[in-house]
C-alpha cells in the first residue's frame, strides 16, 4: 500500500485527529473539487499510516524552517530521499508548503507522533533518521538544525545514548565508527556490547514495523536498512576485537 496516497484523504474523511489532522484538512483544501474521491480512502486504510506519514512530512518541512532557510530544493530532496510516487507528489508538496507556512511550532505534531507510537519507539527513531537524512543531504548539518532535531528526539523520549546511535548511523552522517552506531564505548566488555546489539537488533527488526500496520515499501526499506547497519555494525566491532 502506498501511504503518500492517504495523507489527504485521511484528513478530509476526519479519520486523522489532533494538530496533524487539523493540517492536513487545512492543506488538502486545495484539492477539493479534483475527481480524486478524497473521502473514500478504502476499507484497508490504517491511520497510523497516515499519522506516521503526515507526521514525517510536517517535521522535515518544520526542520527546513530551522536554519530560516525554506526552498523549492528541501521539497525535492524530501521527495527524492523518500521515494514519493509521482501521482502524489501534489498532495505531499501541499502539507509541505502549509507545515513550513503555518506560524505553529513543531512540538505538537512530534507530540501526537509520540503519543501514537510511544509502544514502539523503533518507529520514532526512523523519523530522526529521516530528520537526519534531509539535514544531511546536500550540506553539513547546521546547529540550528541539530537543536530542532535534538528537540523532536528529547520529545520522542529518546534518550542521549540512542539519539547519538541514531545520528551516527549512516556513513553519509559522519565517518563510520561501529561503536557509536550501537551506542556503545570502546570501553565496554564484549558481552555488555553483545547485549546492546541484540536489544537494538529485535526493537529494530522490520517486521515491528509492518506489525505496526506500516506497509509502505519505502519505510519497510529504510528499516531495514537501519536493522542491517545495526548488524553490520556488530560484525565490525567483533572483527575489531579479534572475535569472529
Amino acid at each position: 500500500m502506498n501511504i503518500w496516497k492517504y495523507l489527504i484523504a485521511a484528513s478530509l474523511g476526519n479519520m486523522i485527529a489532533g494538530p496533524l489532522g487539523a493540517l492536513a484538512f487545512t492543506a488538502g483544501a486545495y484539492f477539493l473539487g479534483k475527481k480524486t474521491n478524497f473521502r473514500n480512502p478504502g476499507a484497508n486504510f490504517n491511520s497510523n499510516q497516515g499519522v506516521y506519514a503526515l507526521g514525517l512530512v510536517v517535521l522535515c518541512a518544520k526542520l527546513a524552517k530551522a536554519d530560516g532557510r525554506v526552498t523549492d530544493d528541501e521539497i525535492r530532496k524530501f521527495k527524492k530521499i523518500f521515494k514519493i510516487p509521482q501521482e502524489n507528489m501534489k498532495q505531499v508538496g501541499a502539507i509541505w508548503k502549509e507545515a513550513a507556512q503555518t506560524s505553529a511550532g513543531f512540538e505538537p505534531y512530534a507530540q501526537q507522533l509520540r503519543d501514537t507510537f510511544y509502544r514502539t519507539p523503533q518507529m520514532l527513531e526512523q523519523v530522526i533518521l529521516g530528520l537526519f537524512e534531509i539535514g544531511y543531504a546536500d550540506h553539513d548539518l547546521s546547529a540550528p538544525e541539530l537543536k530542532y532535531i535534538k528537540k523532536v528526539s528529547q520529545i520522542f523520549g529518546i534518550d542521549q545514548a540512542t539519539f547519538n546511535r541514531l545520528r551516527n548511523s549512516r556513513p553519509e552522517f559522519v565517518k563510520e565508527d561501529p561503536y557509536k552506531v550501537l551506542g556503545v564505548s570502546k570501553s565496554q566488555t564484549s558481552a555488555e556490547i553483545k547485549k546492546v546489539y541484540r536489544n537494538l537488533a529485535r526493537k529494530n527488526h522490520p517486521d515491528i514495523v509492518r506489525a505496526k500496520g506500516i506497509t509502505d515499501k519505502s519505510l519497510i526499506q529504510k528499516a531495514k536498512e537501519n536493522f542491517q547497519r545495526i548488524n553490520d555494525a556488530y560484525e565490525q566491532i567483533l572483527k575489531i576485537r579479534g572475535e569472529k
